[in-house]
Formats: C-alpha cells, sequence, structure tokens
C-alpha cells in the first residue's frame, strides 16, 4: 500500500518552496526588518509576523499558505497585523482612560 502526501500547504512544503524561490528564512526575515527567528516560528506557526513575512516572499496570500493555523484571536483576518506605536501596559492604558472620563 503506498502513502500519498498530504494536498496542500505544511511546513515542510512551504520550506521547500522557499528553498525553490532561492529564498532563505535570514533573507526574509532581513527583508521584511524581523528577527530571523520570528521566520522560523511562523513557519511552525508560533509567530504570525514571520509567517506573514514568509508568505509576501513567496507572493501568496496569507491564507493559501497557512490555512489552519493563527485562527485564534482574530488571528484569521485577511490583514495583516499592524504594530502598535507604544507598550504601554493595560493598567497604565486603563488609568489613561479613567483619568481622561473624570476631567
Amino acid at each position: 500500500m503506498t502513502k500519498t502526501p498530504p494536498v496542500g500547504w505544511n511546513r515542510h512544503t512551504i520550506k521547500a518552496a522557499i528553498g525553490i524561490a532561492g529564498l532563505t528564512m535570514a533573507a526574509i526575515a532581513k527583508g521584511a526588518g524581523i528577527e530571523p527567528w520570528q521566520v522560523r516560528h511562523g513557519l511552525r506557526g508560533n509567530n504570525r509576523t514571520g509567517a506573514e513575512a514568509i508568505a509576501k516572499a513567496l507572493g501568496l496570500p496569507f491564507r493559501t499558505l497557512f490555512h489552519d493555523s493563527y485562527l485564534n484571536g482574530g488571528a484569521d483576518l485577511a490583514q495583516p497585523i499592524q504594530k502598535q506605536a507604544g507598550r504601554a501596559s493595560q493598567n497604565a492604558r486603563a488609568a489613561a482612560d479613567r483619568a481622561q472620563r473624570a476631567s
């Protein structure tokens, strides 16, 4: 009995496509202005920013490559995640909101 390969994209086929395109994960990271670990983790399903960089570098829609990944927390949106300008804690933002309402 022969085993048929799975249909669609997985981390192995994505990594092969990166190589076929003449790219490396380090080059993708550099082109996207992110750290190489983010691309490696994106390939495994642990970093949305890295996964978006891979899809952009390959010229394929994000949802095509990562069809069953990044589905929680609104990560399945068609638009990439926007970086926030500041890294204030939720408590600091809540305090600022309360102060604004009080004035």
